[in-house]
């Protein structure tokens, strides 16, 4: 990572501290594997067990290239981002759309664990977030509308869910980059 063009994109345009991208073992393919080329170029995004195993990896695009913005190994299974988390004795935990907003939350000081996309939800994930006092669904409000969508669905399903939407036009990380940690928290509802 260190020295890539994923360290530069990953701090300079999205916020992330060295200190985060350490503790999530970021990591950027400049190589890859035979049979893996279609990773190269692009940020390794672990999905890390509570003992920092490494149980998958999505790997993501470098800003606005062509191609999908993210792709996953033939076979691997969507679960939650930073489950490690969940282990954790917490009274709230926060839900996102996406890796990089749940790191960009955590930075911000607000526990948050990643859906990797509105259509991964899976209904039995909410077993492990019933153990909360209150979810905090960080629901994005880009112009797809789908983050609205994905924080109704797991308002269904778990009913200490509160849905707070980011300003229109953002995503977790965007309002974090735009306004600051400091806005995040008080949106929420969460003071230092």
């Amino acid at each position: 990572m260190r020295g890539s063009p994923a360290e530069e994109y990953l701090t300079k345009k999205r916020g992330l501290s060295p200190d985060s991208i350490q503790s999530f073992r970021l990591g950027y393919v400049a190589d890859s594997m035979p049979g893996h080329e279609k990773y190269a170029g692009r940020i390794a995004i672990p999905y890390l067990s509570p003992d920092l195993k490494t149980l998958q990896l999505r790997f993501r695009r470098l800003g606005d290239e062509d191609g999908p913005k993210y792709l996953t190994v033939p076979g691997d299974i969507p679960r939650p981002f930073n489950t490690r988390v969940l282990d954790l004795p917490l009274d709230t935990m926060a839900v996102c759309e996406g890796e990089l907003d749940a790191i960009t939350a955590t930075q911000a000081g607000i526990p948050a664990i990643g859906i990797p996309g509105v259509s991964a939800w899976r209904d039995e994930w909410a077993l492990a977030l019933e153990q909360y006092d209150t979810l905090y669904v960080l629901a994005d409000n880009d112009d797809k509308g789908q983050g609205a969508k994905l924080g109704e669905t797991i308002a269904l399903r778990c009913p200490n869910a509160r849905i707070i939407l980011m300003d229109s036009g953002h995503d977790v990380n965007s309002y974090v980059n735009e306004f600051g940690p400091e806005a995040l928290r008080k949106k929420v509802g969460i003071s230092e």
